[in-house]
């Protein structure tokens, strides 16, 4: 008699995102197994699957890590082929997902983005890329700005998480997990986040379309904060980490573009 036992076990990477809404599940046709995803999610999702087999073969092969579209159903991932059919077969799988595609590395690498704040205004930047303070090997910057100040988005995407519920804040790392966030998903596949925004304080929700400029919400002192900023990332997002970037942004009248620095003060006047 021939025995199959499907056992599933899943893990998820983080790496600033919360988990990605996914579902991984699989249906018998004949002597096979196909691997289908569920995406509800507004980006792309990247999964890699382990597979354990006996007398069982990956089409494709094992190990490999899959993209799943946006908003996706019954995306198929792979199949799985029982290799002898007159002996037992089984399999087993653990899988890990995070937001973005990972294979995805070219980007555009010579965009211009907007400030991250409104017309007429001028803000310091209080520790730049690879900082001393909390920016060590991370291409990040804290613009000191008092909370409430008005947050734009840097670049037009879509919105892929919102936490505007916290209210606690210390300069101690372990206050990380109260970080109040906006993440937006660009067209060349790059992540921003805006970090520390007040309690309440995002004007999108997650599916929106914003447009560059457009007002996304107001900065706070929420999270892993010593004082008043907003945090900026720009990130692109593998399975495991995130690879954060230098980016260059439009200041002054907006002619020109540069790398922002730290301890400088940049007018936004466009």
């Amino acid at each position: 008699m021939k025995l199959i036992i499907i056992l599933a076990l899943a893990f998820t990477a983080l790496a600033g995102h919360s988990k990605p809404q996914i579902k991984i599940y699989y249906e018998k046709i004949n002597d096979e197994y196909r691997v289908y995803a569920d995406n509800d999610e507004f980006c792309h999702v990247s999964i890699k699957i382990d597979f354990e087999l006996d007398n069982m073969k990956v089409d494709g092969g094992n190990h490999k890590v899959y993209v799943v579209d946006p908003n996706s159903k019954r995306q198929q991932l792979t199949k799985i082929k029982i290799s002898n059919k007159r002996l037992a077969s089984k399999f087993t799988y653990n899988y890990w997902t995070n937001y973005g595609n990972h294979h995805k590395d070219d980007y555009e690498e010579d965009y211009s983005y907007d400030l991250p704040f409104s017309t007429s205004s001028e803000y310091r930047v209080y520790q730049g890329y690879n900082g001393s303070f909390s920016h060590q090997n991370q291409n990040a910057l804290d613009l000191t700005m008092p909370i409430g100040t008005e947050i734009m988005a840097i670049r037009e995407g879509i919105v892929t998480e919102v936490v505007e519920k916290n209210s606690k804040n210390c300069s101690r790392e372990e206050c990380k997990k109260y970080n109040n966030k906006i993440i937006i998903n660009h067209p060349d596949g790059t992540f921003a986040e805006y970090t520390h925004i007040k309690q309440n304080g995002s004007l999108v929700e997650v599916g929106d379309e914003v447009s560059k400029g457009q007002q996304i919400g107001f900065s706070g002192n929420v999270g892993w904060s010593s004082g008043p900023h907003l945090h900026l990332v720009v990130f692109k997002q593998k399975l495991f980490a995130r690879e954060t970037l230098e980016t260059k942004f439009r200041t002054g009248d907006g002619t020109q573009a540069e790398y922002l620095t730290e301890k400088e003060t940049y007018l936004r006047d466009y």
